[in-house]
Formats: C-alpha cells, structure tokens, sequence
C-alpha cells in the first residue's frame, strides 16, 4: 500500500503516526488490530496522507510491523513512549509543521488535523481540547519545538503531557473543531481489549 491520496494533501505538514508501543493493557500489538479489514496502522496513515506528505510510520525499531508502503523512523530514545516517536518524526520532517497522531485512534479525522494545522501561528504545538481533555496524540507540532522534547528525553522525562508544559502550546476549543467532526469522536483512544467493542458500525474511509 502507498502514501498516496486522491485529495491533495497540504506540501507544508508532514505526519507521523505513534505506533511505536508496547500495547501492555491491549495484550496485542494495537498497530495491528483490524479495523473493517485493515490494521489501524494503516487505517491511520491513510487518513493522514489525505493532509500531510509524507506519512511516517515511528514504529521504535524499523521493519517491526513489516513493509507497510510509508517510509519508518525509528525512536529518538528507545523506551520513551510517543515522545520518543514524536521527536524522531519532527527531526525527520522536512517542512515546519508535522501533525502526530497515535495508532490507536481510529476515528482520527483528516478534517480535524486540517483546521488544527490552520490555527498554527507561531506555537510549538496546536492542541485540540475534547470532552476527554488535551489531545497531545492528534495534535500539530513545529518543528520549532525540538530543543524542549530533546531536553526532556535527555532528562529521562518521558511523559508527553508533561513535555507539554515546555512547549508554547494553542489550544483548539471544541467549537473550533467541531465543524470539522460533530461527533467528537476523533478522540476515540484504544488502550484495553474491551476498547474494541466502541467501534461497532466503523467502516473504511
């Protein structure tokens, strides 16, 4: 499967997909749970590749997953969660912005990604706020926040929420994103077994 799209995705914004985890409370590796038909890791790629280019996979050792069509990075530190794939696709990227989103979201929206990109002015990072709380998992970054990640993994500090607090960070109201999903269900996040049974009536897209 390639990167490609039949919408012309935005030549400013790259993407990574977070697909680097140990899936522990899942059981299973998430990056390959089927989801009408295909693994979310590429159900996530897919969608982002609709507004960003190119589409990396931070997989946390290259060739984990196998040949999935989209070019790998590997983790900045191993062991450091989405912070470590986050940072290893911002210094990847080849244009400013990078938008992140986690494997696990499988109602992550092209649509959401876009309107959040579009309120980047100078901030680090551009961050929807869902019913759930701060979105750092389907959120934009610039690569201007590179020196504030590389520091916290330096330290060993590897919650992302926390490296937030470094970061000058614009947060994306819900009725600012809404337009883009009424749902609000791009925020969908799956962690346990259980999680699964909330994407009866999912389909391909």
């Amino acid at each position: 499967m390639s990167g490609s799209s039949s919408t012309r995705p935005d030549p400013a914004l790259a993407a990574v997909v977070l697909c680097g985890g140990a899936s522990r409370r899942m059981g299973s590796d998430k990056a390959l749970i089927e989801v009408a038909g295909e693994p979310l890791v590429l159900r996530v790629a897919r969608m982002l590749s609709a507004v960003a280019a190119p589409v990396l996979l931070a997989t946390g050792t290259s060739g984990r997953l196998g040949d999935l069509g989209f070019p790998e990075v590997e983790d900045a530190r191993a062991g450091a969660g989405p912070l470590g794939g986050l940072v290893a696709g911002l210094h990847a990227s080849p244009h400013p912005l990078v938008a992140a989103v986690a494997v696990a979201m499988p109602v992550a929206r092209a649509d959401v990604v876009r309107v959040v990109a579009a309120l980047h002015v100078d901030q680090d990072g551009v961050l929807p706020v869902a019913a759930e709380g701060v979105q750092p998992l389907h959120a934009v970054y610039s690569r201007a926040a590179l020196p504030a990640l590389w520091e916290a993994l330096e330290e060993g500090s590897f919650s992302l929420r926390s490296a937030m607090a470094r970061l000058r960070v614009r947060e994306v109201s819900e009725p600012e994103w809404r337009v883009a999903d009424p749902t609000g269900r791009f925020a969908l996040n799956l962690n346990r077994p259980e999680d699964v049974s909330l994407l009866r009536g999912v389909t391909k897209r």
